[in-house]
C-alpha cells in the first residue's frame, strides 16, 4: 500500500487533466453553436488589442477566445505554474547542496561550514564566490540578446509579464554560486524568480493577454515563496499586498491555487519541516502586551537603519570604477573578513536563528552578531549579488527580539515570557517595518508557529512597527525600486 504523501502525485495529474478536458468540451460545445451573421461586422481578435480586430473567418476563433477567457482554464494553468515552480525551487536548493559538496566536501548549515574552515579560507571563499558569480553575469548574461527583464515584481507591477528565461537562468546560476560560497544573502530570492519565470513561460505559450500574463506571473511568484518558506497564506498575501496592491478575489484566487499546489508538492518531495524550530509561545500576562507594543516601536526605528545601510551600500558600490565582478568580489571579501571574527554572518542565517531561539546568548553576543549581519548583508546585496534580503531581515528581527527580551527578562524576571517569545514577534515586526506589508508579516510568523497564542502580541507589534516606520518619509520600503514606474524618474529615463 503506497504511503500517504505519494498520493497527490498520482491523483493530481489525472484530476487536472480531467478538469481541463471537461472545460474544453463545454467551451467547445458552446463555440460550435450557430454564429450570427457577420456581414460587415468586425469582431475582436484573440489578442485583446482593438487594432487587431478582424472578421472571424471560422468558428475556431470564438473557441480560442472563450478558452483564453475561461477562469477555470486560468486556474488550472496557475496550478501547473505552482507545480512546476515548486519543482524548480527544489532543483535550485539541491544545486546549492551539490556545490557545497564540491567546495568543502559536505553540505548543510553554511555557518557550520564556516566554523570548519581555517580563517584564511573563510576570508577568501566568499570573495572567490563573488568573483565567479560576477563573471557569470558579465561574460554570459551581458552577451545574451533579446529581453533582459528578470525582476518579477517589475514584470507584474509596471511591465507586461514577460520574464527572460535565459537571463533568469544566468542570474540564478550567479545566485547559486554566491549563496553556496557564503554570501550573506537569501537563496529564496532566486527561487521565487525561477518560479515566476516558469509561470511567465506558461502564459506566453498559452498566448495570454498582458493582464492575464501578469497575474499568472504573480501566481508563480506566490508559488515560489510558498515553496521556500512553507507558508502559502503569507506567500499569497506578500504578492497581493506588495506586488499587485490588491486582495480582490479575482486577483488573489490564482495566487492561492498556485501557492497551495507548490506547498503540497514540496511537502511530498522533501517532507514537511518548519523553516524555524520555534518554541511554544505563551503570553504570561495581559499587561505584557505593552512590552510587545514597545518592541514594535523599537523595530520601527531599527528598520530605517537597516534599509539605509542597504541603500548606502548600493550607492557606494555603484560609484566604484571597477567592473561588476570586481565589486562582487569586494563584497565577498568584506563578508569573508567579518567571518574571520564571526562566522555566523555566512548564509541566510537559519541555523543562527534556530540557535538563539533555544539557547541563551549574552546580550553582547546578540548585539555583535546582529550588527555584523546587517553589515555583511549590505556588502553582499549592495555589491550587485543576485539574491534577496527577506530572510536576512527575519534574522535581524529575531536577534533584535531576543536582545529586547533579554533586557526585559533582566528587569522583570517574573510575569514576562522568555526571550525566544520576543524573538518570534520581533521577526514579524521587523519584516513589516521593512516591507510595509503588515498583513503578510502577521501571517508569515503565524504560519511558521501555527500557535494562536502569538496572534495578539504579534498583531500589536507588527501594526506598531508599521506606523512607526512610516514616520521616516525619506526611507523607501525594501521593494519600492522594483515597483516604481519608470516614468516616475524625474530625469525622464
Amino acid at each position: 500500500m503506497p504511503e500517504g504523501p505519494l498520493a497527490p502525485f498520482w491523483l493530481l495529474v489525472p484530476l487536472v487533466l480531467g478538469l481541463l478536458a471537461t472545460s474544453l468540451v463545454r467551451r467547445k460545445s458552446r463555440a460550435e453553436a450557430p454564429l450570427p451573421e457577420q456581414s460587415g461586422v468586425a469582431a475582436i481578435s484573440n489578442t485583446g488589442f482593438p487594432g487587431d480586430a478582424a472578421v472571424l473567418p471560422t468558428r475556431r476563433a470564438p473557441f480560442l477566445i472563450a478558452l483564453k477567457d475561461s477562469d477555470l482554464v486560468f486556474l488550472l494553468l496557475a496550478a501547473l505554474a505552482g507545480l512546476l515552480g515548486a519543482l524548480v525551487t527544489v532543483v535550485f536548493r539541491e544545486g546549492i547542496h551539490g556545490l557545497e559538496w564540491l567546495l568543502v566536501g559536505h553540505s548543510g548549515s553554511l555557518v557550520v561550514m564556516a566554523l570548519g574552515l581555517p580563517p584564511w579560507q573563510r576570508l577568501l571563499l566568499p570573495a572567490v564566490g563573488g568573483l565567479v558569480a560576477g563573471l557569470i553575469l558579465e561574460q554570459i548574461g551581458a552577451r545574451l540578446r533579446g529581453r533582459t527583464t528578470t525582476d518579477y515584481m517589475e514584470a507584474v507591477a509596471v511591465g507586461d509579464g514577460w520574464i527572460s528565461v535565459r537571463q533568469s537562468l544566468v542570474k540564478s546560476a550567479s545566485s547559486l554560486v554566491t549563496v553556496a560560497s557564503g554570501g550573506s544573502i537569501g537563496r529564496e530570492g532566486a527561487m521565487v524568480q525561477l518560479s515566476a519565470m516558469v509561470a511567465s513561460t506558461i502564459g506566453r505559450v498559452a498566448r495570454f493577454p498582458r493582464d492575464r500574463l501578469r497575474l499568472l506571473v504573480a501566481a508563480g511568484a506566490a508559488a515560489g515563496l510558498a515553496a521556500a518558506y512553507n507558508a502559502p497564506i503569507a506567500a499569497t498575501l506578500f504578492v497581493a499586498e506588495i506586488v499587485l496592491g490588491s486582495i480582490a478575489i479575482q486577483h488573489i484566487g490564482p495566487l492561492i491555487v498556485a501557492a497551495v499546489i507548490a506547498s503540497v508538492t514540496v511537502h511530498d518531495i522533501m517532507g514537511y519541516a518548519p523553516v524555524y524550530e520555534i518554541p511554544v509561545f505563551s503570553l504570561v500576562s495581559d499587561w505584557e502586551l505593552g512590552l510587545y507594543l514597545l518592541l514594535g516601536i523599537v523595530a520601527g526605528h531599527t528598520a530605517p537603519i537597516f534599509l539605509g545601510l542597504l541603500g548606502h551600500s548600493h550607492r557606494s558600490f555603484a560609484r566604484l570604477p571597477i567592473p561588476l565582478s570586481g565589486r562582487m568580489a569586494l563584497g565577498g571579501l568584506i563578508v569573508g573578513a567579518i567571518s574571520m571574527y564571526e562566522p555566523a554572518v555566512w548564509g541566510n542565517g537559519y541555523s543562527v536563528v534556530n540557535t538563539v531561539l533555544h539557547e541563551p546568548w549574552v546580550w553582547q553576543a546578540l548585539l555583535t552578531v546582529m550588527v555584523l549581519k546587517m553589515i555583511a548583508t549590505a556588502a553582499t546585496h549592495g555589491s550587485g549579488a543576485v539574491g534577496g534580503a527577506f530572510t536576512p531581515t527575519l534574522f535581524v528581527g529575531a536577534l533584535l527580539g531576543v536582545l529586547f527580551g533579554t533586557a526585559v527578562h533582566a528587569v522583570l524576571p517574573v510575569g514576562t515570557g522568555p526571550p525566544s517569545a520576543y524573538a518570534v514577534v520581533g521577526m514579524g515586526a521587523m519584516l513589516a517595518a521593512t516591507t510595509h506589508a503588515p498583513l503578510m508579516s502577521i501571517m508569515m510568523v503565524f504560519e511558521m508557529t501555527m500557535d494562536y497564542e502569538i496572534v495578539l502580541p504579534l498583531m500589536l507589534a507588527v501594526v506598531t512597527a508599521h506606523y512607526t516606520v512610516r514616520r521616516y518619509v525619506d526611507v523607501a520600503p525594501m521593494y519600492a525600486e522594483s515597483l516604481l514606474p519608470r516614468e516616475a524618474d524625474p530625469r525622464g529615463r
